[in-house]
């Protein structure tokens, strides 16, 4: 990423943004997942140890098993990293990055907005083509 890049910049803070933001919604969302995936396993093995399964059904329910500890994994693996991230972002929050980030994105806008629409008022040679039209 160039620092000197203004579209670069903003998508980097808009980024941040998202990250600071977001990160407690996604744990809600992945603790929510995982009691589910939970409660599908906890189904699964009372079916094993309560139901009298043909070999059939016990080789379903042991496939619908695996794919369901497998995919829990995947969600514990994730929760393991948002718990990791959790002590830095919540160290920035206290300190403000989030009010920070959006006076940034909105000074980098507000920047672009006068960039673009530069004019100039000639102070001595008035008939100039870059001169400021009067309204």
């Amino acid at each position: 990423m160039q620092i000197d890049n203004m579209e670069q910049t903003l998508e980097l803070l808009n980024d941040i943004n998202y990250f600071f933001r977001n990160i407690d919604e996604i744990d809600r969302k992945l603790q929510a997942d995982l009691h589910n995936k939970e409660g599908e396993r906890d189904d699964l093995l009372h079916e094993i140890e309560l139901s009298k399964l043909s070999i059939g059904e016990r080789s379903r329910t042991y496939s619908h098993l695996e794919k369901v500890l497998q995919e829990r994994r995947i969600i514990k693996d994730k929760i393991d990293l948002i718990n990791t991230i959790k002590p830095y972002t919540n160290k920035y929050i206290m300190k403000g990055i989030m009010g920070e980030t959006d006076i940034t994105i909105k000074n980098i806008e507000t920047l672009r907005s006068n960039q673009e629409n530069r004019q100039y008022t000639p102070r001595i040679l008035k008939d100039l083509k870059c001169a400021k039209k009067k309204e």
